[in-house]
């Protein structure tokens, strides 16, 4: 996606398409390193954690894909913006090129190319997990790979998933006058997120990200089999269950618990 980095304000900018601007008041440009890791008491093995519903999870493999953030100086008023997949406000900076990350390792991973932007101070931040046109319908890029082990007392559950957003994650419209309530790009942002920052010259933008979040509310009795020898079983890329549901879920949950933004 091309960016209007040389404008306070970027708005009504298309999918990894071209950035329109408009006014451009105060704000100094800047440049800065981003990088996104796993939390900071991750061990780079696997990561354990118990969740609400009573199961022991071990995560061995957590990859995340993100292809691009924002950030906002506004906080957006409940309930606006009813269709738009852009935040009302003022996007002063961004990250355009797409990573992925292994949330099980503490260690940062730096973007490919560096963040651009106003040093305003911003309190909203997005996630932007899509390879390509965030409109489009379809798009292969798999945003999360999960491996892991889900066991309660009585029963144990190696589990495999893959995530994409596409077809399978849209959400039709019950209601005949807005057919468009719920269009992909929604299924594909993760927003807002609060933040407290201003980016500056020279420093980092550090995203941490917390895997053990998405699987809050994921009940593994239900998952489907696939596998007998060895034993293996497997959350849907779908919404069609409630497991394969409630993770997609969890991926997208905009909480500091999930996703933490920090400036080095």
């Amino acid at each position: 996606m091309r960016a209007c980095v040389a404008c306070v304000a970027f708005v009504a900018f298309g999918a990894f398409g071209d950035a329109g601007c408009v006014d451009t008041t105060g704000g100094e440009l800047v440049s800065f390193g981003v990088a996104a890791a796993g939390p900071a008491d991750a061990t780079g093995g696997t990561r354990a954690f118990d969740t609400g519903l009573g199961w022991h999870v071990e995560l061995s493999k957590a990859v995340l894909h993100i292809g691009a953030i924002y950030m906002n100086a506004t906080v957006p008023t409940s309930g606006a913006q009813f269709t738009n997949c852009i935040l009302p406000g003022i996007y002063t900076a961004e990250e355009l090129s797409g990573l992925d990350v292994d949330v099980l390792s503490p260690t940062p991973r730096a973007f490919p190319t560096r963040g651009e932007g106003t040093n305003s101070h911003v309190t909203v931040g997005e996630l932007w997990l899509t390879s390509g046109d965030i409109n489009a319908v379809s798009d292969p890029q798999i945003i999360a790979q999960i491996v892991g082990v889900a066991s309660t007392a009585t029963t144990t559950k190696p589990f495999t998933t893959t995530v994409t957003i596409g077809a399978n994650r849209a959400i039709p419209s019950s209601d005949l006058a807005h057919p468009s309530a719920h269009p992909i790009c929604k299924q594909r942002i993760v927003s807002p997120i609060a933040i407290d920052l201003a980016p500056r010259a020279g420093g980092e933008l550090l995203i941490r990200i917390d895997p053990a979040t998405w699987f809050a509310n994921v009940d593994f009795t239900t998952l489907e089999q696939v596998s007998t020898s060895p034993p293996a079983f497997e959350i849907p890329d779908d919404n069609t269950t409630d497991a394969g549901q409630n993770l997609f879920s969890g991926l997208r949950s905009s909480g500091a618990d999930t996703y933490r933004f920090s400036f080095e």
